[in-house]
């Protein structure tokens, strides 16, 4: 009975805690993976945006994801090429009987920026872009890497676009907007003030306003990151922001001409950031008795885009609102409308020759 007794009692000591404990932990907590795991977990990574990874966002038409996704994967390709040496081989394959209609988005961009993962010339290879399917509608995000400029790399394109004056050389039909995205961090406002002085830095006096500080040229003459305890303040917010702070060496120096300047923010799924903080955290670190608001003509545009978790930052020159801010529909529009114009100006000077459409000068 005794013995009996003792079987039936419940177990003492941290024994019980400890199997509680692991009950708890659940799954691989703790515990090895296997490279198929690790690979798994990777992989989730990379097709998901993280902080401090540049790029591009996409806008398309809505409902023609999939197409837009095939579109911008051959025009990212060809840019790479021609602006970075970026070769592969293309999958120019098409089916017959109308286009593939693709439910899955990233799939479909995969596949067509396929030839931007090939070996570049004299670097190794490796992903040059990564797609991301964005779980919003009209909207999509390419990953960069070195050497690709998300900046220069899309104002090549809206340049050309722009130049497009023949519907043959339309090379989007269902991509809108691009907009470079240089700098990403924490959607907080930590994350956006860092991740703004390293967006800005090479083109703004980052020493915060000067306007009603009286005659201090002392401090007047200093940027904020080279003030005492500036340095240890930065790396700080850098460290929170979730971004990697440059060595001071590298650090590029605003530049000696004081540029008007308009910031633009886009905020998407987020609500903890609100567009008027936006505007002033970043218009606050910047030098106002040096660089001036410009709304309709600046010298430089400071672009932000909130999504979710994430912030990103980019500076592109004042031309962005004539080049429709990077929409190429409206570019190739624009193009379009300019050749009716000079079709319709020679005719009224010399006439149109009604058989093959030429212009006739009298």
């Amino acid at each position: 009975m005794t013995g009996s007794g003792k079987r039936k009692e419940a177990p003492t000591g941290g024994g019980g805690a400890q199997q509680a404990k692991k009950k708890k932990a659940g799954g691989n907590a703790g515990k090895w993976k296997t490279p198929h795991q690790m690979a798994k977990t990777a992989s989730s990574q990379e097709s998901s945006l993280q902080a401090g990874e540049p790029g591009i966002w996409v806008t398309c038409a809505r409902h023609q994801e999939s197409k837009a996704a095939r579109e911008i994967g051959v025009l990212f390709a060809e840019y790479a090429d021609k602006m970075y040496g970026i070769k592969g081989v293309h999958d120019a394959e098409k089916k017959e009987g109308g286009e593939d209609e693709e439910d899955d988005i990233e799939a479909a961009i995969k596949k067509e920026v396929e030839a931007l993962n090939a070996n570049r010339k004299g670097t190794d290879g490796g992903h040059n872009m990564t797609p991301l399917k964005m779980n919003v509608d009209c909207l999509m995000f390419v990953k960069t890497k070195p050497p690709i400029d998300p900046v220069a790399f899309v104002k090549r394109i809206v340049v050309d676009a722009k130049s497009a004056s023949e519907t043959g050389q339309m090379k989007c039909r269902y991509v809108n907007r691009l907009t470079p995205v240089s700098v990403t961090g924490k959607a907080t406002e930590q994350g956006l003030e860092a991740i703004a002085r390293e967006a800005l830095a090479p083109f703004f006096d980052l020493s915060g306003k000067r306007a009603g500080l009286g005659n201090s040229t002392e401090s007047a003459a200093k940027p904020a990151t080279e003030t005492e305890g500036g340095n240890e303040a930065a790396d700080t917010k850098a460290n929170e922001a979730g971004i990697e702070k440059k060595p001071s060496n590298e650090a590029a120096q605003p530049t000696e001409k004081g540029f008007t300047f308009a910031i633009r923010p886009s905020v998407r799924n987020n609500s903890s950031l609100k567009r008027d903080a936006v505007i002033n955290t970043i218009a606050g670190l910047i030098n106002d008795e040096r660089h001036k608001v410009n709304l309709t003509s600046p010298d430089k545009v400071i672009l932000v885009d909130v999504y979710q978790k994430v912030c990103g930052i980019s500076v592109v020159d004042g031309d962005w609102e004539e080049l429709k801010r990077y929409n190429l529909t409206e570019l190739y529009g624009q193009g379009q409308g300019s050749k009716e114009k000079e079709k319709a100006k020679a005719k009224e000077e010399g006439g149109v020759d009604g058989k093959d459409g030429n212009v006739h000068l009298s």
